[in-house]
C-alpha cells in the first residue's frame, strides 16, 4: 500500500510539473503579439439580457460611449419580467447606436438557454465583426472596442479576451478571482500552444462568417451552456485564434457574494465539460485528476507518516514552480497580492474539483441566468 501511494504521489506530481513547468510557463513568459494599427472596421457588440435592469443602468453607457468611429450595440431583451425593457427604451432615446431585440415570454425557442437569445442578436447584427459581452460586464476603458479590434487581422478571426472580477474584501472574492486566473491560464495557454478550446463569453470577438458557416450553435443546441466554450472548440483552430492581454481590453464583472451562488454558477459553466472534444477532455482531465490525486496522496502520506521528508520535498518543489508560474501569470493579468494565498487556494481547488465533478457528468442545467 505504501509503494502504491508513493507511486500515485510522484506520478501526479510529475504530471503537475509538466503542466506548470512546461505548458503554463509559456503563457507566464508570453510576449504579446504586436497588434495592427487602429482600424475603422465596423463592429457589432452583442449583449444578452434577462432581468438585468440594474446592470444595464450601470454598465451599458460604458459600452455605448466607446471611442470608436463605427459600431452598434445590439441588446437582446430575453423575456425579462423586470424593467429591463423600460431601461432600454430610455437608452434608445439617448444613443442612436443602440438597437434592441425583444424576445417574448411565449416565443417558441429552438435552442436552450442563452444560446437562443445570442443567436437572435447575432442574426440581427449588421456588421461582420462581432464583439460579445454580458449585461454585467464593465469595460475597463473607453478604448475597449478599438484595442480589441487591433488584434483581429489577417488569419486571426477570433480574439480571446479576459474577464476579471472587481476586487472586494472577502475570502470568497479572493478565491473566485484566484480560480478565474487559473482558468485563464489554461485557455490562454491552450491558444498559445495552438490547441484552443474555449473563450469567455463576456469578452470574446470573432467574425460572423464563422458563426454562419458553423450553423451557429446547432450542434449543441440542446445544451444549456456552451455558447463560448463549445462553439469555440468547433470554430477555433491553430491559426485563427489570438489573445489580448491589454488591460484596456478587460471586461470587469461583480463576483458572486455567496458560496451557494458561486457553486451554482460554476456548476452551470462546468456542465459542458462532457461535450468537449476528446483531446480537450484528456488535457483538462489530466490536469484536474493529477491535482486531485496529488493532494489525496499527499494527505495520505502525511497522515500515515510515510516517507515524510521526500513527500514534503516534492510538495515544496511543486509549490515553488507554482509560485513562479502562477505569480507571473497573475501579474500579466494585472492581478496582485495573490502570492500569499497560493498554497491555501491551490489546496481549496482539491475540494472544488470534488464538488463540481457531478457537473461534468450531468451535462446540463436549467437556466442560463
Amino acid at each position: 500500500m505504501t509503494t502504491f501511494i508513493l507511486y500515485i504521489y510522484f506520478a501526479s506530481a510529475a504530471v503537475q510539473l509538466i503542466y506548470w513547468g512546461l505548458i503554463f510557463s509559456r503563457f507566464a513568459f508570453y510576449r504579446s503579439e504586436q497588434p495592427e494599427p487602429k482600424s475603422e472596421e465596423p463592429v457589432s457588440v452583442v449583449i444578452c439580457a434577462r432581468n438585468e435592469e440594474a446592470n444595464l443602468q450601470k454598465n451599458l453607457p460604458r459600452v455605448l460611449e466607446q471611442v470608436y468611429p463605427d459600431f452598434e450595440v445590439v441588446v437582446v431583451n430575453d423575456a425579462s419580467t423586470d424593467k429591463t425593457g423600460e431601461v432600454l427604451e430610455g437608452f434608445q432615446k439617448q444613443y442612436s447606436n443602440l438597437r434592441v431585440v425583444t424576445i417574448g415570454q411565449d416565443e417558441v425557442r429552438t435552442m436552450q438557454g442563452k444560446k437562443y437569445a445570442l443567436s437572435k442578436g447575432i442574426e440581427q447584427a449588421v456588421h461582420e465583426l462581432l464583439l460579445l459581452t454580458d449585461a454585467d460586464g464593465y469595460p475597463s476603458s473607453l478604448d475597449w472596442i478599438s484595442e480589441m479590434k487591433r488584434f483581429v487581422t489577417g488569419k486571426k478571426e477570433i480574439l480571446l479576451g479576459y474577464g476579471p472580477y472587481f476586487e472586494k474584501k472577502s475570502i470568497l472574492n479572493k478565491f473566485i478571482r484566484f480560480e478565474t486566473i487559473y482558468t485563464a491560464i489554461q485557455y490562454f495557454s491552450a491558444a498559445i500552444w495552438k490547441v484552443p478550446y474555449m473563450g469567455v463569453g463576456r469578452n470574446l470577438m470573432y467574425r460572423k462568417i464563422l458563426y454562419v458557416e458553423n450553423q451557429g450553435f446547432k450542434n449543441h443546441s440542446e445544451v444549456m451552456s456552451g455558447d463560448d466554450d463549445l462553439f469555440m472548440s468547433e470554430v477555433a483552430n491553430a491559426d485563427n485564434v489570438t489573445i489580448c492581454l491589454e488591460k484596456s481590453c478587460f471586461i470587469y464583472s461583480e463576483a458572486k457574494e455567496t458560496w451557494t451562488d458561486y457553486y451554482k454558477q460554476k456548476y452551470r459553466h462546468n456542465s459542458t465539460g462532457s461535450y468537449y472534444k476528446t483531446k480537450h477532455k484528456i488535457l483538462l482531465g489530466a490536469l484536474s485528476l493529477s491535482h486531485f490525486l496529488f493532494y489525496l496522496s499527499f494527505l495520505s502520506l502525511i497522515i500515515l507518516h510515510l516517507s515524510i521528508v521526500n513527500t514534503i520535498a516534492v510538495y515544496l518543489f511543486r509549490l515553488t514552480v507554482l509560485f513562479v508560474v502562477y505569480g507571473k501569470s497573475a501579474k500579466k493579468l494585472q492581478e496582485k497580492h495573490f502570492t500569499i494565498w497560493i498554497p491555501f487556494f491551490d489546496f481549496l481547488l482539491f475540494i472544488y474539483f470534488i464538488m463540481l465533478a457531478p457537473a461534468l457528468v450531468s451535462g446540463n442545467t436549467k437556466s442560463w441566468e
